[in-house]
């Protein structure tokens, strides 16, 4: 990064952070809900989105112009969130207001229309993981369960889904919630914004890293359901303890894929 230069300046000054801050304060019912549903058993985890978001602004956001103009979007999702308030239940209102308040900060740190990545971090900071679990669980648990049925199947196995089970000569093995990757998939995609964030890329690419970051988390999971498959259905022998060691140990393939795509991602920014 270079210094401010001609007709620049730095973004981090009053003239840019007071509009910020009027309108985190126009969203205030949001905040007072936000903070108590992260005490809530099962949600907190958002908050290190939160953090990470204000930290990228921090570090990277002082030499980027403004565009005023670009506002038009923070300003009509502003109004949408006003109108709806009545009616939306409290996710959905929380979700309104932080896209506009991305949509501001977009356009006054970073000169930018929308910042995907900022804006990613901006929502996954909502504590949606519990409805996340209620409305993707069992839907990503079919489809893990299709797809480590047909990778068993290629391993000789006669193994027939049915649902969330997989079922094999007498055995029902159930995919269960923890293996649904709804918990991994909220913390691929963190990841997949965080690294767009900080290697600055642009909307294109960073849409193309969390889709990867879905399509990882996926394959991850599928590579978890097969592996323990081995082993509830006894073929295997292992200690209890590691059912979560596998999950780690996927999930550590699909962040180190991840990363490799963002770096490789990077690398075609800077030539192009």
């Amino acid at each position: 990064m270079g210094g401010t230069g001609a007709g620049r300046v730095p973004a981090l000054q009053p003239s840019r952070l007071l509009p910020l801050t009027a309108l985190a304060t126009a969203i205030w019912p949001v905040w007072h809900w936000y903070a108590s549903r992260a005490r809530d058993p099962g949600e907190g985890w958002e908050l290190l989105s939160l953090a990470t978001a204000a930290l990228f602004v921090v570090v990277r956001a002082p030499v980027a112009p403004s565009r005023p103009r670009a506002l038009t979007l923070a300003l009509l999702l502003l109004l949408a969130y006003a109108a709806t308030y009545p009616f939306l239940p409290p996710l959905a209102r929380a979700g309104i207001a932080f896209a506009s308040l991305a949509a501001a900060s977009s356009a006054l740190l970073f000169g930018r229309r929308l910042h995907l990545a900022l804006t990613g971090l901006i929502l996954l900071s909502l504590p949606v993981i519990a409805s996340l679990n209620f409305y993707l669980g069992y839907p990503l648990r079919v489809v893990v369960g299709t797809a480590t049925a047909a990778l068993l199947q290629m391993n000789g196995f006669a193994v027939r889904p049915e649902g969330a089970l997989l079922l094999w000569n007498g055995h029902s093995i159930s995919i269960d919630a923890p293996c649904s990757g709804v918990k991994m998939l909220w913390a691929g995609l963190y990841l997949a914004f965080a690294l767009a964030a900080f290697h600055e890329l642009d909307a294109r690419r960073t849409a193309l890293l969390a889709a990867t970051a879905v399509a990882a988390v996926i394959g991850a999971n599928v590579l978890r359901a097969a592996a323990l498959f081995y082993v509830e259905a006894e073929i295997v022998r292992l200690p209890g303890d590691w059912h979560a060691a596998i999950g780690l140990g996927v999930f550590v393939l699909a962040a180190l894929a991840l990363a490799a795509s963002a770096r490789h991602l990077n690398l075609r920014t800077h030539e192009s």
